[in-house]
């Protein structure tokens, strides 16, 4: 019987490879977005690599879109293994700036909290409902940050939702466990995008390697997680960025 994986987010860069590699791996995925046109993009790609992939709409700061979705999505393919949180973001997703908290807006504020935070616990909720029913285990992962970690100014809402998910993180898989359910985190850095080339951006400036992180680095680490390799690591968060908090180099 294959597994499903179901992917917020999965209309974007980092979601979006993250669904395409978990189904070259053979494990069936439920692609979710704000966005149709996102989803199905994402869903084209799947089918193109030869996966299995269905597509679904929800905005995850409103929990019962969230639970429609995810319920749907398990009905669908019979099952639910897997629920990966990557939707996110900070002040762009609300239409704002990156300014000190004293001068920032509340819908900033607001969005940025329900968009990362608030979408990991409705969307964690919801699978794990699904997980415990079934009674045969599962994987749930929360996409943190390294701005969880060590802070980032100007960007306190995002810093703060961040590591509120390694937190839920924590006491989910306390939880959890007793049902053979493994929750964990992965805490990205500066993650590369296909339209940023060449020796001075970001992406090579913010980490101790000097070296690019790729959205396919991030999906490698959630294909490992989700995997039986890693089924006796829970509670835990995965930082995956080059060395970047343990000097937050190029961000103070």
């Amino acid at each position: 019987m294959k597994k499903v994986a179901f992917i917020t987010g999965a209309g974007g860069y980092i979601g979006g490879e993250t669904a395409v590699t978990l189904a070259k791996s053979g494990i069936c995925v439920a692609v979710c977005d704000i966005s149709e046109d996102a989803v199905q993009r994402t869903v084209d790609r799947i089918v193109e690599a030869g996966g299995i992939a269905k597509g679904y709409v929800a905005d995850v700061t409103d929990s019962q879109s969230v639970d429609k979705v995810i319920n749907c999505a398990a009905e669908d393919f019979g099952r639910l293994d897997m629920m990966i949180h990557v939707a996110g973001g900070s002040a762009r997703i609300a239409g704002g700036k990156y300014v000190p908290l004293v001068e920032q807006e509340d819908y900033v504020i607001d969005r940025v909290l329900k968009v990362n935070l608030y979408g990991a616990f409705y969307a964690s909720r919801a699978a794990a409902r699904i997980m415990i029913r079934q009674g045969d285990g599962g994987k749930i992962i929360n996409f943190s940050s390294a701005v969880g970690i060590n802070g980032l100014k100007n960007c306190t809402d995002y810093a703060a939702a961040k590591g509120g998910v390694m937190s839920l993180t924590k006491a989910l898989a306390k939880e959890l466990g007793p049902y053979k359910i493994n929750v964990n985190s992965v805490a990205p850095g500066v993650v590369m995008r296909p339209e940023e080339d060449g020796g001075s951006d970001r992406a090579l400036k913010t980490n101790l390697l000097g070296e690019k992180c790729t959205a396919q680095d991030i999906a490698d680490l959630v294909a490992f997680l989700v995997s039986d390799k890693a089924k006796f690591i829970t509670g835990q968060t995965y930082v995956i960025d080059g060395g970047r908090t343990l000097s937050m180099k190029g961000t103070d």
